[in-house]
């Protein structure tokens, strides 16, 4: 038997168990906890967002962003070729393989060489599917271009990754 059955007393509600419960100073701690962490792991966020924003320097401005996505949305028009060319010789070569790749299909020299010596500097550090698409892309070049360096240069990387 219950210790209510023996008391005259009635068994207290629902209610008041969780009243009763609320009132436990292990709780109310918690709750201000939970809430506390939520708001901490936000603002952690955005000043994480903001360092690295930071650290990449010029690459890291909403300007950067525009000329960048520029590149990836003109792909195939007319402009693609002159939105490359205004990327590069403000901010260099872009860090990302796959716009690397984009940018090899400019067909322009001194856009291509440069774009197959900086995915050699990356191509440690990317993940296995993008290493195959890369030599997939590298090894097209190699036998579609016209132009007889970017063919040796995609035969070197070709040979060199293998």
């Amino acid at each position: 038997m219950s210790q209510y059955d023996d008391d005259e007393r009635e068994r207290p509600s629902w209610r008041e168990i969780d009243r009763l419960r609320d009132k436990s100073r292990h709780v109310r701690k918690e709750e201000k906890k939970e809430k506390s962490l939520k708001v901490d792991r936000w603002k952690t966020g955005r000043a994480k967002e903001a360092l690295e924003r930071l650290l990449k320097g010029e690459k890291g401005t909403p300007a950067h962003d525009k000329l960048y996505n520029k590149i990836h949305s003109s792909y195939g028009t007319e402009s693609f070729i002159k939105n490359v060319k205004n990327y590069i010789e403000k901010y260099g070569l872009p860090d990302d393989a796959s716009t690397l790749m984009l940018i090899m299909d400019t067909k322009v020299e001194e856009v291509v060489l440069p774009a197959i010596e900086k995915l050699e500097l990356i191509y440690t550090k990317l993940s296995d599917k993008m290493k195959e698409d890369v030599r997939r892309k590298i090894s097209i070049i190699k036998m579609t271009e016209k132009s007889e360096t970017i063919r040796e240069k995609a035969k070197d990387f070709l040979e060199k990754f293998s």
